[in-house]
């Protein structure tokens, strides 16, 4: 019964920490495949591009996940044709959550090898619904994106990943009865769970990989071009947390991974982008107080 106990212990345990690693990712934004959202303190909204159009994006008051930028691709040749539909690459953003959605892009090609990875078990898994039914969702990704839902529920003691557009992309969903779109989706790194160290960027580099074609080479690649193009102060803030994050992954992520020394090239100039900030919000701060100066000398020799 205490070695029962104890695994319980263990699991919750390692369920609180990746609720904090997902509160992290939550924080985050400035990434160029997906854009992540917290949304209460066990539910995630992930946002990732479907095609990586080879366009970037300008700069938006928050990074979307529809920046698409070209990077080199692994697995290129096993994907579908990028669509060249002008509506996918005329439109810019996704809408946050609960903003009004933009008008649908036509549907694209299917990658056929996304469907072994969710196929349904539905002995042990269709019973696992979220909090939100998919058929209530308001956050409606924009042209080029899909939507997923990524949770920690304390009541099922493990993550679980929805997904919350574009199911017929993914899987072959078989009907649109809500039970069958709301059943979670099969992916490695979750049934990994119970036997590895699994953080919350594992899922979310299976999900990124999954889902955009063709697949990049680094699921956490950044974009650069917009986080320079912030305000001086969130400039600094925003790298901040990303290097926060990237270098947790440097330390605790698989290096077996193929896009982990990608990751650790991403942090070099992530950091000397940090340290500039930094010194310039410096400069910014102290140039007031020698502006000011001379006029106050000019006031103090009038009296």
């Amino acid at each position: 019964m205490s070695s029962v106990n104890k695994r319980e212990r263990d699991q919750r345990r390692k369920l609180q920490h990746f609720l904090s690693d997902l509160a992290l990712l939550g924080s985050l934004q400035g990434f160029k495949y997906f854009q992540p959202w917290l949304r209460g303190k066990e539910e995630l909204l992930l946002t990732v591009v479907n095609e990586d159009l080879g366009w970037r994006s300008p700069g938006f008051v928050v990074s979307r996940a529809s920046s698409y930028s070209s990077t080199s691709s692994c697995n290129s040749s096993d994907v579908s044709p990028s669509s060249s539909s002008p509506s996918l690459a005329s439109r810019s953003s996704s809408p946050l959550p609960g903003e009004p959605p933009g008008p649908r892009a036509p549907q694209s090609h299917t990658h056929t090898k996304m469907q072994p990875h969710t196929a349904r078990d539905p002995s042990s898994e269709e019973h696992l619904l979220p909090a939100s039914p998919s058929e209530r969702e308001i956050a409606v990704p924009e042209v080029n994106c899909t939507l997923f839902l990524l949770a920690g529920y304390v009541k099922y003691g493990r993550p679980h990943a929805w997904i919350r557009s574009n199911h017929e992309r993914l899987v072959n969903i078989g009907g649109t009865d809500s039970m069958v779109k709301d059943t979670p989706m099969k992916l490695k790194s979750i049934s990994d769970w119970q036997t590895r160290g699994i953080r919350v960027w594992d899922v979310i580099s299976e999900l990124v990989c999954l889902c955009t074609v063709p697949s990049p080479s680094n699921p956490f690649a950044l974009d650069m071009r917009y986080i320079k193009s912030l305000p001086l102060p969130d400039r600094f803030l925003v790298t901040g947390a990303l290097l926060n994050f990237l270098e947790t992954y440097v330390v605790y992520g698989n290096r077996d991974e193929l896009h982990y020394d990608k990751v650790v090239e991403e942090v070099k100039p992530l950091r000397r982008l940090h340290v500039q900030s930094l010194l310039e919000l410096q400069r910014h701060r102290e140039s007031p107080r020698l502006l000011s100066s001379p006029t106050e000398q000019d006031s103090s020799g009038e009296e």
